[in-house]
């Protein structure tokens, strides 16, 4: 849900003319980066990440109870269409996503092979969806060990790094006394790990992007109230607040 702020931030840095040289991404992140990286088509980009509910939704009927609730099978083939079934060879921007080793809880880079395996992969979400089983090793979810992977950016040959931070939860309001149930506990102190998880992240950026999307917190919000655009409104206005910034790094005037 609240990833769908990336396509927002990318939008913003087209408007202004930043140049996007490197892409790493966790998660939902990865998606965005792969989508971007492969057909530099913001309005594709848009389409296919806010827009088609109904085959995200028919991807997830695919039930199991093998380390998580969905099989993830189809919606690795619904990417792989929409990616045309296009390889990390493809790509027009050079991009590395992240994933998890749940056995070693190593990060995994991801920058070979099929685009589809690669999305998949980095956003499977533990509980939610199977871990995928690769090689001899388990992956599940990059934001498990890189959430916002600058660092991987870094190494990659950019600069200036620019990163979006998707889990800053504290002082956000939502939750009180009152809210601290069994579940509401642990929500929480999740959420929470979340955050700290992604302040070491941050290390090697240049430029932090922050949209104010913790409250966005159920799919049910993006499949049945039409939530995708608002969030990604917010990506939107979060990075017109740091083009001033990054325009005075990369000295564009």
């Amino acid at each position: 849900m609240r990833g769908l702020a990336h396509v927002g931030v990318i939008k913003t840095l087209l408007k202004h003319k930043i140049p996007i040289d490197y892409i790493a991404g966790s998660s939902i992140g990865a998606w965005v980066g792969i989508h971007y990286a492969l057909f530099k088509d913001y309005e594709k980009l848009h389409d296919f990440t806010v827009g088609k509910k109904k085959e995200k939704f028919r991807s997830f009927l695919e039930p199991t109870l093998t380390g998580g609730l969905i099989k993830g099978i189809k919606m690795e083939a619904l990417f792989d269409e929409w990616l045309e079934h296009k390889t990390f060879d493809d790509l027009k921007i050079p991009l590395k996503a992240v994933a998890t080793d749940l056995l070693t809880g190593n990060e995994v880079i991801l920058d070979k092979g099929p685009l589809s395996f690669a999305a998949r992969t980095s956003m499977s979400i533990p509980t939610i969806f199977s871990p995928v089983h690769h090689n001899g090793i388990v992956l599940v979810d990059g934001g498990i060990s890189n959430p916002v992977p600058d660092d991987v950016a870094k190494r990659m040959g950019a600069d200036i790094v620019v990163s979006v931070n998707l889990d800053d939860f504290r002082g956000d309001g939502r939750y009180t006394e009152e809210d601290m149930s069994l579940t509401g506990v642990a929500s929480r102190s999740i959420e929470v790990m979340r955050h700290y998880l992604a302040l070491h992240s941050l290390k090697d950026s240049d430029i932090i992007i922050a949209p104010p999307v913790a409250k966005y917190s159920n799919w049910k919000e993006y499949f049945w109230n039409d939530m995708g655009e608002e969030i990604a409104k917010i990506g939107e206005d979060a990075t017109e607040k740091i083009i001033p910034a990054l325009k005075l790094l990369l000295d564009i005037k």
